[in-house]
């Protein structure tokens, strides 16, 4: 596979550089032309002007796997097992708690349907197999166990028509895809979208462009690939990091894609390899990503991106 088959990506370029260590949960606002993410174990919410290098960074005291905007100002994060509103003053309030049974638990990535509502997904800390769950999140606050026996519940992402939900068990280096109700937030029948072999790297987080194609990245693997509908990979671009961990669409036209990346882990003298290691990728595509929503959002004419 080509580094750049059919001319629809650039080289990846350094968009924001920095030295996170499990950065994670890219998400582009057109309301204020920003990108926030998270750095997992800093633990830290992130966010930067296009164009600038100055982040604005909110500090937090556990684990934050994802953070998005809330419509009502501020955000909606997933802090170690629990989903908390964090309010444009840095104060943190719990909203709920559906990791509590499993103390061990703490959540993972995440995204917010054209409803408003989060789904979430969680991993054991300590490796536990079949530990990981996957939650939906309605705009009261009330969560629902939605898909049970994950290992690495991670990249999240619909279809551009929302007839087709795609989730990632990076555990198992497999992308699921599962029929898909908007009206009800259901899931219907489970079938295997792609597999990627070991030797491949991980599949970690996922977009969705408007074509339907599905951007996954590859932990370990140095790669973002570019799944068609079918799931064949399409279009494999090579990064010039070992642990890219998640990608997101953004910038004015929804053309560029960005990706997080992770330095945990990484001897020094593969740091030394890859400087750019913890820093904010992005890729020049010739697509579209998919509209994005805040969480609390009424319907899918309120796009936040």
């Amino acid at each position: 596979m080509s580094e750049a088959s059919g001319a629809l990506a650039s080289r990846p370029r350094v968009a924001f550089a920095g030295e996170d260590q499990l950065g994670e949960g890219p998400y582009w606002s057109a309301t204020d032309g920003r990108l926030w993410w998270v750095d997992i174990l800093a633990p830290a919410i992130h966010s930067v002007l296009e164009g600038s290098d100055k982040r604005r960074t909110i500090a937090l005291q556990e684990p934050v796997g994802v953070a998005v905007p809330h419509r009502d100002g501020g955000l909606l994060a997933a802090i170690g097992g629990s989903i908390c509103r964090v309010h444009e003053d840095g104060a943190v309030s719990c909203l709920c708690s559906p990791e509590a049974d499993r103390p061990r638990n703490r959540f993972n990535d995440g995204k917010c349907d054209s409803r408003g509502r989060l789904w979430v997904g969680s991993l054991s800390q300590d490796g536990t197999n079949g530990a990981g769950r996957l939650w939906r999140v309605d705009t009261e606050g009330m969560a629902t166990t939605m898909i049970d026996d994950l290992d690495i519940c991670n990249g999240i992402g619909w279809s551009p028509d929302e007839r087709w939900f795609y989730v990632t068990d990076s555990g198992r280096g497999v992308i699921y895809t599962y029929a898909f109700d908007p009206g009800d937030g259901e899931l219907g029948e489970r079938r295997t979208f792609a597999r990627i072999a070991a030797e491949d790297g991980v599949p970690d987080g996922l977009a969705v462009d408007a074509e339907g194609f599905v951007w996954s990245v590859r932990w370990d693997g140095s790669a973002v690939a570019r799944h068609d509908p079918d799931g064949a990979v399409e279009q494999l671009v090579q990064l010039p990091v070992p642990r890219p961990t998640s990608c997101a669409f953004g910038g004015d036209e929804l053309s560029t894609l960005y990706v997080t990346s992770a330095r945990a882990g990484l001897s020094a003298s593969t740091l030394a390899e890859a400087p750019a290691s913890g820093s904010i990728l992005a890729v020049d595509t010739s697509t579209r990503g998919s509209p994005v929503y805040p969480y609390g959002s009424r319907g899918p004419d309120q796009p936040c991106g």
